[in-house]
């Protein structure tokens, strides 16, 4: 089933146009990492997709609904976001930060479960009580991907979850995405790593120039052909146990 869909869709940012006539179409059950260079429009359409900044042209549906039809309050049922680099102010328990994914619920008799199911998930429950202030950076992006989590959207946008995360914890954040996809939700996730990329994400979007420069499995978008036209290297593209490896391995000339 179709959650999400672009068709020619353009957005400007002041006078720049960032990405121009996109043509995307996204199903439950997929888990896509967005790829691609800096300043490509990666986090621009994550925003756009939330509604949170318009698209200038083209046509932006959720669940076969115009992305401006929905109400706020709906939409935040339907899409949960989550930003790069996320900061926290206030020192909230980690678990009162957890219950704000289900804000959108209105106090639904679903709450606790979800609460404590997300952060058992992100590996956070031993942090309950504890002010989110007090954590560390990687510590906190947990929680905060638990706060994405506690939603139970259909639908999560994830912009770079891993930046601040140690080696350990970001496959396992990846693998908490992946079962997500697995039970039915749609996640799209920014990545710089183009190995966890090719190992954990069924499709994976490449970014360029303004535009969709390819679009597929991993093994048809993560070639050494695309990785020199988009991101100006040369990489090893191999296999460890049964797995994909790549690794950047010098700046083309």
């Amino acid at each position: 089933m179709t959650l999400l869909s672009l068709k020619d869709v353009s957005i400007k940012l002041q006078d720049r146009v960032v990405l121009s006539n996109i043509n995307l179409q996204f199903s439950a059950g997929e888990c896509v990492g967005i790829l691609g260079p800096n300043g490509s429009g990666k986090s621009t359409l994550m925003r756009a997709l939330s509604n949170l900044i318009p698209h200038t042209s083209g046509h932006v549906r959720v669940r076969d609904k115009a992305l401006q039809s929905w109400t706020s309050a709906d939409l935040a049922r339907e899409i949960s976001y989550l930003p790069q680099s996320g900061q926290v102010h206030w020192p909230l328990s980690v678990k009162n930060i957890v219950a704000l994914g289900r804000l959108p619920h209105a106090r639904s008799t679903n709450d606790e479960v979800a609460i404590l199911n997300a952060m058992q998930a992100c590996d956070v429950l031993q942090f309950a009580e504890q002010p989110v202030t007090s954590l560390s950076g990687g510590e906190r992006a947990r929680v905060l991907l638990a706060r994405a989590l506690a939603s139970q959207a259909k639908i999560l946008l994830a912009d770079e979850p891993f930046a601040q995360l140690d080696p350990n914890h970001q496959l396992h954040a990846m693998d908490v995405l992946r079962t997500q996809a697995a039970n039915g939700a749609l996640i799209l996730v920014v990545l710089h790593d183009l190995g966890i990329a090719a190992r954990h994400c069924s499709r994976v979007v490449l970014l360029s120039d303004g535009g969709v420069a390819a679009d597929g499995t991993p093994a048809e978008t993560l070639t050494s052909e695309n990785l020199r036209k988009t991101f100006g290297v040369d990489a090893f593209i191999g296999e460890h146990a049964g797995a994909p490896v790549i690794l950047p391995l010098r700046q083309r000339a």
